[in-house]
């Protein structure tokens, strides 16, 4: 009976321990421009590879693709494949996106250019971290969905979704916390529901 007192107060220790060094990201919504002006059933979509600091991300890529695949169907278009788009569009900024989508009404290809764009701040945390932290430190990673009306040559839709773990400094102990590319995952998660959404798809 005592054993089994002792092993129940040594499980609840473990797991107020585990518990007291897990770390929660925090998560925060930005819409930048108006979230009324799009609308799924309407128009041919082009979905734009997903870039993460300026690269490529395929695995981020595959779930944008299947997920707005369900909502957007036939007018969906990609850069390749079956639904590969007449023309490959680039990754629009604000200096060559005024001269593409000019480009892009004429050539009456597609009415809108999805974009998902992705940003790791921050990783300095592991999923588990063992090593002494002496200094603060934090993992944080956002993801914001564009989307251009290529008949008004126009910028129409912008959300951000932004996620961050802050470690206080003289932690000794092992910190259980997520990476920036767990939190990234996260954040496209959230910023694909709110564009469904607003899109009409639910």
């Amino acid at each position: 009976m005592i054993a089994k007192n002792r092993l129940t107060y040594f499980g609840l220790f473990a797991l107020l321990l585990v518990f007291n060094s897990c770390y929660f990201p925090h998560y925060r919504s930005i819409a930048e421009s108006s979230l009324y002006d799009i609308n799924f059933s309407e128009g041919k979509w082009f979905l734009n590879h997903v870039t993460v600091n300026g690269k490529a991300w395929n695995d981020l890529s595959t779930t944008t693709e299947a997920t707005l695949s369900s909502c957007l169907n036939d007018s969906l278009y990609l850069s390749y494949g079956k639904k590969k788009a007449a023309y490959n569009v680039p990754i629009l900024t604000d200096k060559n996106s005024r001269e593409q989508l000019t480009f892009l009404k004429a050539t009456n290809s597609v009415d809108y250019v999805i974009q998902v764009v992705g940003s790791i701040l921050a990783n300095d945390i592991g999923g588990i971290t063992i090593k002494p932290m002496k200094n603060a430190e934090e993992s944080s990673a956002s993801i914001t969905i564009q989307v251009y009306d290529v008949n008004k040559g126009s910028l129409i839709y912008s959300h951000t979704t932004t996620g961050s773990i802050e470690v206080e400094n003289n932690r000794d102990d092992v910190v259980f916390g997520k990476s920036a590319q767990t939190i990234l995952k996260k954040c496209l998660k959230k910023e694909l529901k709110t564009f469904k959404k607003n899109g009409g798809c639910e």
